[in-house]
């Protein structure tokens, strides 16, 4: 199994965590718990996978974004064409982008 290097950020957390994951569809709807929704990072190469009905579900909010609220547990990846990469961002450019966005760390 092809692991890759994601940043997770679970609702209690600040900024979140590394973990080497498997690059699979099963690790990151476990991750989520349950079904997963791509949303891109603008101009950082990264994207976020979250539980595609996490707000259906009631999960607890995790950070603000500009236009959105994101809720449950999220992983921050990379991608190349259709292929999920090691995430891009270091966790200090993460806590940036939290930062950016109005998530005061």
């Amino acid at each position: 199994m092809n692991k890759i290097r994601a940043i997770v950020k679970r609702p209690n957390e600040l900024i979140g965590h590394e973990l080497s994951i498997n690059n699979a569809l099963k690790t990151f709807q476990n991750i989520v718990g349950g079904y997963i929704e791509v949303v891109p990072i603008d101009g950082s190469g990264a994207v976020m996978i979250c539980n595609e009905e996490g707000k259906l579900l009631g999960l607890p909010v995790n950070f603000q974004m500009p236009n959105d609220i994101i809720v449950g547990t999220v992983i921050v990846v990379g991608t190349s064409g259709a292929e999920f990469t090691d995430c891009p961002l270091t966790l200090d450019d993460w806590a940036g982008v939290l930062n950016e966005w109005g998530d005061a760390i």
